[in-house]
């Protein structure tokens, strides 16, 4: 029989005074259930702030990103690292529960989602307090279907694990071959061998009389066509890879878009930011149409007797000399930035032989699509896991034990 229960009943905060800011092993726990990990910090926190020990099999949530569904379960390899009081750790006062399923049952957009009216503070940055999460109440099945539940759902998240290590391994091993050809090419080329050459960015542009697309987007007669849905606003997002895409981020209304900067989009260009995460870089697909992007981001034709837009791209997201040359070519204040100059400078080797330059292209293309098919599997799979965790952890479908 299942029963209804406070959370308040099966899990107790823990509070074991810690160190401070400057010395804690710090922990975080990432969005929607997504696992707790040790915190990467580039320099030390502050003395005083106080931090509280965890230990290994405590519930874990971040205050602010209850709301994302920001749970784990500390691992054992984070077993006595540290967190502040915006990360409460919970210990499992009784065995009629879990944990394994519990920090499944949390998990769902179902429950965390509509909590919402828990939390303290403004619309983007309500926290929900321990006291409010312990006062929760939940529909607990019998011991034993909660953990038959755990295990179904683990071994979907198993599948899921082992598609995302796939994925990167796929990543990685195609940025490193891109990495180790380019790298030895610039060498090649340095050392003036006929098979590579090392161009500057504006000597690969299509039209270097005008390099960078950057005027006024649109006529009296657009604006009107689009007055009525707005304008489609083109951005560069990070689709959980390292590989950038334009994305239609929004739509600008009239009285907006006549406000803005505005710059062109063509179809097969290079799209370019220049300030802020400076140097994310895409091919604008075929088929795009009348779009404006930000002053944040160029828009560059490249020659395709020269180069195929796509290696450019890698290059410019990922090649480390060009990465080292936005690097140090980006401009202090509130946010990174880089100038035409800079850009237009970048130095970038490509082959002079065609063949060659086809080979590195369709390996680029092929290990993409590999990748693509990957990720389809990978939504898929968690698609699944959606509808049958949504089915066992709600109740509308019981399972035997």
């Amino acid at each position: 029989m299942t029963r209804n229960a406070k959370i308040g009943e099966f899990l107790k905060e823990s509070r074991i005074p810690g160190s401070t800011g400057s010395t804690a092993k710090k922990i975080t726990v990432k969005l929607y259930g997504k696992g707790v990990f040790a915190k990467q910090e580039n320099r030390p926190g502050s003395e005083n702030t106080s931090y509280y020990k965890r230990k290994a099999g405590q519930f874990i949530y971040s205050k602010l990103d209850f709301l994302n569904g920001a749970f784990g379960i500390i691992p054992e390899a984070l077993d006595g690292y540290e967190s502040t009081v915006d990360l409460p750790c919970f210990d499992f006062i009784s065995s009629e529960v879990s944990p394994e399923w519990f920090l499944q049952f949390v998990s769902r957009s179902d429950f965390y989602s509509y909590q919402g009216g828990l939390g303290n503070g403004g619309r983007k940055a309500r926290r929900i307090s321990p006291d409010d999460f312990l006062d929760l109440e939940i529909e607990i099945p019998p011991l034993p279907e909660q953990k038959k539940i755990a295990e179904i759902l683990s071994g979907i998240d198993r599948q899921i694990g082992l598609i995302s290590r796939a994925i990167d391994s796929n990543r990685a091993a195609r940025n490193a071959l891109m990495e180790s050809i380019f790298h030895e090419g610039h060498r090649k080329a340095t050392n003036r061998s006929d098979e590579w050459r090392i161009w500057t960015v504006e000597e690969l542009l299509a039209n270097s009389a005008t390099p960078m697309r950057s005027g006024p987007f649109g006529s009296a007669l657009l604006k009107e066509e689009l007055a009525d849905e707005g304008i489609p606003f083109l951005g560069i997002d990070n689709v959980k890879t390292e590989e950038f895409v334009p994305t239609f981020k929004r739509f600008l209304p009239p009285q907006k878009f006549q406000q803005l900067s505005r710059y062109e989009v063509f179809p097969h260009d290079v799209m370019i930011t220049i300030m802020g995460t400076v140097g994310r870089s895409c091919v604008v697909p075929a088929g795009i149409g009348p779009c404006v992007s930000s002053k944040h981001t160029w828009t560059m034709t490249f020659d395709r007797h020269k180069v195929a837009p796509e290696i450019v791209c890698w290059q410019l997201n990922h090649f480390s000399r060009t990465r080292k040359r936005f690097s140090e070519g980006s401009q202090g204040g509130v946010m990174d930035a880089i100038s035409s100059q800079t850009l237009r400078e970048t130095e970038v080797p490509f082959p002079t032989a065609q063949d060659l330059a086809e080979r590195i292209l369709g390996y680029y293309k092929i290990s993409l699509r590999h990748e693509k098919e990957m990720r389809a599997r990978l939504e898929k799979t968690r698609l699944l896991k959606s509808a049958v965790s949504s089915d066992l952890l709600s109740g509308r479908k019981r399972v035997s034990v």
